[in-house]
């Protein structure tokens, strides 16, 4: 079974009204897609979505992940999110995203899942992250959305 990484993107999207197409997605993949992966969030995602300001939306997005493995940041993910910004493959004002991408990386999760374009969901940043993994000893990693996934997996 594949490991996916859930950024807080994705839970979020399940309840995001500004986007009704990506919530549709987001839900459909979630309820057809998920359990054939196990899926990993961390402390980091936990915690981002807990400084949402919406109590109701932060709780329903809470209790939706409350069941999977949780990731603790480490001082390996935090030396490697430090290395994606110096190596400027991830912006230097979007260190946590850069985070939970090291902590995806360094527990050695296949397929790292986000709807965030600016920083993440892009062709170029998945090759020059793969290409510092390779070189620096750490796995590579997948990094796409659930409506990518879905029509690669086949689902």
């Amino acid at each position: 079974m594949k490991s996916v990484y859930l950024d807080p993107s994705i839970p979020s999207a399940c309840y995001e009204t500004s986007q009704p197409q990506r919530r549709k997605i987001t839900r459909q993949w979630w309820k057809t897609q998920i359990p054939h992966y196990l899926v990993i969030i961390s402390r980091l995602t936990i915690d981002e979505i807990k400084a949402l300001e919406t109590k109701d939306k932060r709780k329903a997005i809470l209790s939706l992940i409350s069941d999977f493995p949780t990731l603790e940041v480490s001082p390996l993910a935090e030396k490697l999110a430090r290395r994606y910004v110096k190596e400027k493959i991830i912006p230097p004002n979007a260190f946590n995203d850069a985070l939970h991408l090291a902590l995806a990386v360094v527990n050695k999760v296949d397929i790292f899942v986000s709807w965030d374009f600016a920083h993440l969901v892009k062709t170029q940043v998945e090759r020059r992250i793969n290409a510092y993994n390779l070189i620096s000893g750490y796995p590579r990693i997948r990094i796409t959305t659930p409506e990518k996934l879905m029509k690669q997996e086949g689902g």
